[in-house]
């Protein structure tokens, strides 16, 4: 039936990712899985690569949660954060260590599903309890969650207080 849905609304273009090399300095990053976006009734959006699972590369700075896919990168800036959580469903299916990420674009809202992968570093494994092997390893989705939510609240509160100068 795909092919004979009705397109929707145009979706305006997504906030490019600067080049590599000119990425702010990353608060944190991890790999993760993009599961997709869907909008504030539940619905998958489509367009701009946006339902295409993809590896992924995420990297959160000062300015910008960064999604780095070859299915198509996009950068959610900070002022779009309105925060995120734990989750444990996305698209109706269990999703083990899922992050969703609460953001709005062009007036619109949407929650995006990542689900973390296990960090793969050295240092990262030498973190995990003893005798417990990599398998233990998980990903820190209460710390994604807190740092996203923090900066959407911190850009939030400091919006308002600016408007309230004007």
């Amino acid at each position: 039936m795909g092919l004979l849905r009705r397109s929707g609304p145009k979706l305006p273009p997504l906030v490019p990712v600067p080049p590599i090399a000119e990425l702010p300095p990353a608060k944190l990053q991890a790999s993760a899985r993009y599961l997709g976006t869907v909008d504030e009734a539940g619905e998958r959006v489509v367009g701009q690569s946006l339902a295409a699972k993809s590896s992924t590369r995420l990297s959160l700075s000062a300015e910008a949660l960064d999604v780095i896919r070859i299915a198509g990168s996009f950068r959610i800036p900070v002022p779009a954060l309105r925060g995120a959580r734990r989750g444990e469903r996305f698209g109706g299916k269990p999703v083990r260590d899922l992050l969703l990420v609460r953001w709005t674009h062009d007036g619109r809202d949407w929650e995006t599903g990542f689900r973390m992968e296990a960090a793969r570093s050295v240092r990262d494994v030498a973190k995990a309890p003893l005798g417990s092997g990599t398998a233990a390893v998980r990903p820190e989705v209460d710390v994604w969650v807190r740092t996203i939510s923090k900066l959407a609240r911190t850009h939030s509160h400091h919006e308002s207080r600016t408007e309230g100068n004007a």
